[in-house]
């Protein structure tokens, strides 16, 4: 459920932190080699970026280790448009496999799922609205999900627009709580662009009330999806 979004990222954040300042001279390193070689490759590297995301999530790989990378390879901003962007698009593509290619093996993993048969009754009624809630307040792993709703009445419009606005506010959480880790990563290990611990406060605190913002939406998603029958 979704009081998790908040939680999450916070624990991503506590991770990487911890993880930063245990190896920060290695990690600093490989950092800004990487960070470097994309700088080098241009518009290129968020090409790249964006069809290894794409790739990874049509898997089922974790999506918060990768939306979080973006945020310390782009920054808040440009990481939250490029996972926003790469998001969809693999959500799309497992969607249209599902829909056209996979149906039945698809169809037996959602068999299995006991919050399914829920899920497609309510689209049947609002599509776009239970998918723009349930993107806001999954109930369903990410990777699963997107192969799911192809086996429901859903059109693509409607899931293709709910999705990104759904996933649009845990994505600029998780990226901003990747970006702080960078920050901090960067001020224990002297980084030109770390800065003193005060400078990083203000950051800290606009992610902290980003991670608030999204956890008060879940609650009021999930009454809402209660009243929907889905829980």
């Amino acid at each position: 459920s979704l009081a998790g979004t908040g939680g999450v990222a916070v624990l991503g954040l506590g991770l990487l932190i911890a993880l930063g300042v245990a190896y920060k001279d290695d990690i600093y390193t490989g950092l800004t080699a990487f960070s470097a070689l994309l700088e080098e490759w241009g518009p290129f590297g968020y090409v790249a970026y964006a069809g290894a995301y794409i790739v990874l999530e049509v898997l089922a790989v974790p999506a918060i280790p990768l939306t979080m990378t973006a945020g310390v390879l782009f920054g808040p901003l440009l990481g939250s448009v490029i996972v926003s962007f790469s998001a969809t698009a693999a959500a799309t593509v497992a969607f249209l496999i599902a829909r056209y290619v996979a149906r039945d093996r698809v169809l037996e993993i959602a068999q299995k799922n006991e919050k399914f048969a829920a899920i497609d009754k309510a689209i049947g009624k609002e599509s776009f609205k239970v998918v723009l809630f349930l993107r806001l307040s999954p109930l369903l792993p990410f990777a699963l999900s997107n192969y799911l709703y192809g086996l429901t009445s859903v059109d693509l419009g409607s899931y293709v627009l709910g999705s990104w606005l759904g996933m649009f506010p845990g994505t600029f959480a998780y990226v901003s709580a990747g970006n702080v880790s960078k920050s901090v990563l960067e001020q224990t290990s002297g980084g030109a662009g770390g800065g003193d611990l005060p400078s990083l406060a203000p950051l800290i605190f606009g992610v902290g009330g980003t991670l608030l913002a999204t956890t008060f939406i879940s609650r009021i998603v999930m009454k809402t999806l209660k009243e929907l029958d889905i829980e």
